[in-house]
């Protein structure tokens, strides 16, 4: 049998309308009271109908978040520690996947969001500046925070920092003294992939190295894979690669394992992100870290902070590079030694 209203406040010894006030969250409930009305529901495992309290015209105490497919390694960290995030403060999620850049299905999940009374609406995916202002203009009443937008987006926003990231990236490329670039980028349409390559060029112009090949991907490994095949193929001398993110990093790992290049010894891998699994490539790969955690932690405060300043909100969380098995100085030795191995690799192959 479902518990009532009226058998919770019976127990915290308040009025039903007390407790229906605790549960649509309004403001004007004294601390202790509240305490008593969550303490009961606790007890006897009460749960609000939330259909109901739709239906009486309550706000819903619920985050919104559009983002893209959460099957990459940086949107579903994000999707999930906003979830953690907003749970620390009594709200819940609701997800809303948008597959491509397309603005008119972006404001269609922003209209699906509000239909459920969502009022807190964080974007994760790639918009331009026009387009991240449009949504803001186009729902007034909403709060909006974006982590994939332009710097001078005149919206709230927070994202890591991808250019000082990116050019850390590069300079411990060069330091290692690789000046034949690979670079693999993500998306054309990310501001965030746009940083890390204006980060990664300002380095290798100021140190006056070459880019081989500058190609774009999708975040996935496959694109890495790929992209790095075909630079191998048309010829590309390289003894350096700097990957947009871990996953694209894995699919370059194996292509240069099929030419026979060893890592690190004749071509150095840098990736993005620090996912997981990135320890444990093989090699255990170089990464730019971002704190996905924190990054989601800033955008929901900023959701609740004050509004009463008329400019938007801005935070970059600080990266970290880490280094790991992916990358080292550059020899002659080493260069020959990894030479060695593979003729030795392809006269076993030639052999009967």
């Amino acid at each position: 049998m479902s518990v009532t209203f009226k058998q919770v406040a019976e127990l915290a010894g308040v009025s039903t309308q007390t407790v229906s006030r605790v549960t649509n969250g309004a403001s004007n409930v004294a601390q202790d009271t509240r305490d008593k009305v969550n303490a009961a529901i606790a007890q006897l495992g009460y749960v609000p109908n939330k259909g109901a309290q739709l239906l009486s015209g309550a706000k819903s105490k619920v985050i919104g978040l559009i983002t893209l497919d959460v099957s990459l390694h940086g949107i579903s960290l994000i999707a999930n520690n906003i979830r953690i995030q907003a749970q620390r403060h009594d709200f819940g999620t609701a997800f809303s996947v948008v597959d491509e850049h397309a603005f008119d299905k972006i404001v269609s999940a922003t209209r699906e969001l509000t239909s459920q009374r969502i009022e807190y609406i964080i974007v994760n995916l790639p918009l331009t500046k026009n387009e991240a202002e449009q949504l803001v203009e186009l729902f007034p009443n909403l709060h909006f925070v974006f982590i994939d937008v332009p710097d001078d987006s005149q919206v709230n926003s927070v994202s890591a920092a991808h250019y000082q990231g990116a050019s850390d990236a590069a300079s411990l490329m060069l330091k290692q003294q690789r000046h034949r670039l690979l670079l693999l980028t993500g998306p054309s349409d990310s501001s965030a992939s746009k940083l890390r390559l204006q980060g990664w060029l300002a380095q290798i112009e100021r140190q006056k190295a070459t880019v081989v090949a500058q190609l774009e991907g999708d975040w996935l490994a496959s694109s890495g894979y790929q992209l790095t095949r075909e630079a191998l193929r048309n010829g590309a001398q390289i003894d350096g690669v700097l990957v947009a993110s871990d996953q694209m990093a894995l699919g370059v790992l194996r292509a240069l394992h099929e030419h026979a290049l060893t890592v690190p010894q004749q071509v150095a891998v840098i990736g993005f992100d620090d996912s997981a699994d990135s320890a444990y490539f093989s090699p255990p790969l170089t990464t730019i870290k971002q704190d996905f955690s924190l990054i989601s932690e800033r955008a929901i405060a900023m959701l609740f902070d004050d509004k009463s300043s008329s400019l938007p909100l801005k935070a970059s969380i600080a990266t970290q590079l880490i280094e790991r098995q992916s990358t080292q100085l550059f020899t002659e030795q080493s260069y020959n030694k990894a030479a060695l191995e593979r003729l030795l690799l392809q006269i076993k192959n030639a052999l009967p």
